[in-house]
């Protein structure tokens, strides 16, 4: 009786081993390859040079709202409480519809940032697919859910490099 367990537990041990071997499991960083391969550099700093117009241009903006309620606030011993009022009013009414206009443009480009990532990601695919077939690579996980893993199952800078010799540039839309 003892023979036949121990027989049986060292044959299921066996092939619990031999199906182990037949699924190769990888991870890659997505957020590394975006930040160092030569495409991801690329739109990332024409996404950031975009932000950057955007941001001077609401600076300029918020200062020139700030001049102009000095200059109403200026003239308080010039004009009457009424027109200051008015003016300030007026002042205000615009602002609220600048701080509309800017939740909109910041809200619209977040959507283009998440848009062009999105979209880089889908050109990668193909890539990381072939790769994956041409190394027998069953799974391939994301590195940041992987709690701890060997260095040697992490495929990113090899992919880094595929990807530099097939996409070289990519447009924002």
């Amino acid at each position: 009786m003892f023979k036949k367990f121990f027989f049986i537990l060292i044959l299921s041990l066996l092939s619990f081993n031999a199906l182990k071997a037949d699924v190769k499991t990888s991870y890659v960083d997505i957020d590394y390859i975006l930040s160092n391969s030569i495409a991801g550099k690329s739109l990332l700093e024409k996404l950031k040079k975009e932000e950057k117009l955007k941001i001077d241009k609401f600076k300029i903006s918020d200062e020139n709202f700030r001049d102009k309620e000095k200059k109403i606030i200026a003239k308080k011993n010039l004009i009457t409480n009424e027109e200051i009022n008015k003016e300030l009013k007026s002042l205000q009414i615009e602002f609220q519809s600048y701080k509309k206009n800017k939740i909109q443009e910041i809200k619209e480009f977040k959507d283009k940032r998440n848009r062009n990532v999105l979209n880089f990601i889908k050109m990668i695919n193909p890539i990381i697919e072939n790769y994956m077939t041409e190394n027998s690579i069953s799974i391939l996980l994301d590195k940041k859910n992987i709690f701890i893993a060997s260095k040697d199952y992490d495929i990113t800078k090899n992919l880094i490099t595929l990807i530099d010799k097939k996409i070289e540039n990519i447009d924002i839309k």
